[in-house]
This record gives C-alpha cells, sequence and structure tokens, in this order.
C-alpha cells in the first residue's frame, strides 16, 4: 500500500494533532555551510510542472479535497485558491488544511551535509488582518455551540498568518517531524512541527522500520517569529535541514536572508531556553532527532492555525447527540472554537514557482 494511503487512512481514523517547534538564531547571519562527504555530489532537482497532468504524478492531496480549492498552471506558475475558506470544523487539525498535496517522491536526508526545499510564493490572504481575536471555551469538540455558563471561555489573538496563509513543508513521515514556512498577504513566519504517531501512523509503516512512539511528550507546536513581508511580489522561502557531527539543525531563510535557526531539531524551543512567540508551549521535552531523520517529503498548500495546541488531541469528533468526548489525561486542554470563529470570510490565494530541492553531502 502507498504511504499516501496509509497516512490517509491513519488521518481519517484517529484523532489529529499538528504541532511545531522553532529557535531563532542569535544574529540573523548565515547559517555555517554543510560539508560535503568525500566524493559527495551536490544536486538539484526541480520539481515544477507544466500542466495540471504532471502536477497529478508528481502531487498527491494524501488527506482529501478537504475546502474545495481550485487550481490551475500557467506560464510555469502553479496557482491554488480557497477565497473565502469554507469550512469551520471544530475537531482535530481538520480546520487546518484548506489544501495540501504532498510530493510523490521522497529527497534523502544526508547523513553529513544538507538538503534545502525552496519555492517562490506570492500569497494573497484577503479578510486577515492583524489583531483578529478568536473566541471559543474550554471542552470537547463542539461544545462551544452548546449554551454552557460554566464552562471557561477561551480567547486569544491570532497572526494574521494563522488565519489564511500559503505553506511551504518539509515533512518527515516516519520521525514526524515537519519544517514549514507560512506566508499571508503582508506577514510570514516559520514554523517547526512534530506530529505525533496517530497522526502519522509511523509506527506501524513498513517503510518507517524502528520508528518510535510520538506521544504529546514528544510533539509540539511553536511558532518563532513573525517578519513582514512587500505585498503581492514573490518571495523565496527555503528551508535547510542539516546533519554533521551527531547534531541536526534547520534554518529558514526568506529572500535569502536567515530568518530563524533551529539548533537541536526535535526538542522544543521552551524547553532549549530559546526565545519564541510564545505560540505554543509544549507538553513534554521532547527528543534530539540526529541522525534520526533519513528524508523528506515536499509540500505545500493553504492552511490556517486558529486552535490551541494540542488541537483536541485525546478527543472524538461531535455527533449528531452532542459533543465529542476527551480522554481525561488531555480534556484540560481541550479548546472549543465554533465554526463562525473560525471561518469569517477570510481566505487565501497562492502561486508555486521554482520548487527545488537542493543536497550536498551523503
Amino acid at each position: 500500500m502507498r504511504r499516501q494511503e496509509r497516512l490517509r487512512r491513519a488521518l481519517g481514523a484517529a484523532t489529529v494533532v499538528v504541532v511545531v517547534v522553532v529557535v531563532v538564531g542569535g544574529s540573523g547571519s548565515a547559517s555555517p555551510p554543510a560539508v560535503a562527504a568525500p566524493g559527495s555530489r551536490p544536486s538539484v532537482v526541480r520539481y515544477d510542472s507544466v500542466d495540471l497532468a504532471e502536477y497529478e504524478r508528481k502531487w498527491s492531496n494524501i488527506y482529501g479535497p478537504l475546502d474545495g480549492a481550485t487550481r490551475g498552471i500557467a506560464d510555469g506558475v502553479l496557482t491554488v485558491s480557497d477565497v473565502p475558506f469554507k469550512t469551520g470544523v471544530d475537531f482535530s487539525v481538520y480546520d487546518h488544511l484548506k489544501y495540501m498535496a504532498v510530493s510523490n517522491r521522497t529527497f534523502p536526508a544526508p547523513r553529513q551535509g544538507l538538503v534545502e526545499f525552496a519555492v517562490d510564493i506570492t500569497a494573497r490572504t484577503p479578510g486577515a488582518t492583524g489583531g483578529h481575536v478568536v473566541h471559543g471555551r474550554y471542552g470537547p469538540p463542539g461544545s462551544a455551540a452548546v449554551a454552557d455558563p460554566t464552562a471557561r471561555p477561551y480567547v486569544s489573538p491570532v497572526l494574521e498568518g494563522q488565519q489564511a496563509a500559503v505553506v511551504l513543508n518539509m515533512i518527515d513521515f516516519c520521525t514526524g517531524q515537519l519544517f514549514d514556512w507560512f506566508v499571508s498577504g503582508t506577514r510570514a513566519f516559520p514554523l517547526i512541527e512534530r506530529l505525533p504517531s496517530t497522526v502519522t501512523g509511523n509506527t506501524t509503516d513498513p517503510d518507517c522500520p524502528g520508528a518510535t512512539e510520538v506521544g504529546l511528550d514528544k510533539a509540539y507546536t511553536q511558532i518563532i517569529r513573525e517578519v513582514p513581508i512587500t505585498p503581492g511580489v514573490p518571495h523565496r522561502a527555503a528551508i535547510r535541514y542539516r546533519q554533521a557531527g551527531g547534531h541536526a539543525s534547520v534554518t529558514y531563510l526568506l529572500d535569502g536572508a536567515v530568518i530563524a535557526r533551529v539548533g537541536e531539531v526535535g526538542v522544543p524551543l521552551d524547553r532549549q531556553g530559546v526565545p519564541y512567540t510564545g505560540i505554543y508551549p509544549s507538553l513534554g521535552g521532547g527528543e534530539p532527532l540526529a541522525g534520526k531523520i533519513r528524508s523528506f517529503s515536499l509540500g505545500h498548500g493553504l492552511f490556517s492555525l486558529l486552535d490551541a495546541f494540542p488541537f483536541q488531541y485525546g478527543c472524538t469528533p461531535p455527533d449528531a447527540a452532542g459533543p465529542g468526548v476527551c480522554d481525561p489525561r488531555y480534556a484540560p486542554y481541550s479548546v472549543s472554537i465554533p465554526p463562525a470563529e473560525r471561518a469569517f470570510d477570510q481566505g487565501a490565494v497562492g502561486s508555486f514557482r521554482n520548487f527545488t530541492v537542493r543536497t550536498v553531502g551523503r
């Protein structure tokens, strides 16, 4: 069975959590170059498509059609549009994914060296504005729609890119480690994510020998920093993963400038004592992943990220009988946000060009 089908089944059968971790470099200077192993050869793979037929051979929508986004290719530019967002799903991460495509090809991560994913992104996110505040209530999925005066209210400001964004993903489904760029109309921010095994199904995936269980002691979601961008023009988003000497780091670049660097991939920023936005505090210490990541898939899409970590982990979805039910261990963390607070006429249009994967080392 193809990995895409296994992941689709895992997502459909289990509660899902999306997580993120990031570390800001202290100086903003360029990250050190990777040292290629003896005999290694730098390589560059270009992953654009000339038409939708080629696109569909290279990419899979492993989580389904989602929000009904449209897509087209003209002059080598892929454009995906979903304006306004149509769904407001109060369960797990189903509300996050408006459109997501994952490469059918995986790209090795050198044991000594680097692999870098990059693409030119032009983003338009109408309806996403600074200062927007999301309201909900603590409780199981669907409970915010039920009048319960005893439920503790949830109120949180959200960044422009949390409301709607055009996204580049660098994904290892075997460890659950992801690195992401979120680009909105006037802002951009890098994330680092580690998905739990309930999402990836890594421990039962024959393509992931030796994969270990990832729970909330290792999963996390953290946004590093938000930076302003010039609206309406392409921006070169790049993510560079480097392994060398038993250490693993990731560097986020935008238009050639280093925006952030994670020095110990796998360990949440607040556990490393690294300043970050505060979105979102971790629930566990994570683990260093140097030497454990063998390859990455390339991803892109349209996203929102409006709710609270750990995104209703351990809860069941609401149904006709009423709200879902949460495992008592995780119930205190569950926040229910009604559909009207999730989809409030915001949307996203993203154009992608010059997908490249550069590898140095072996």
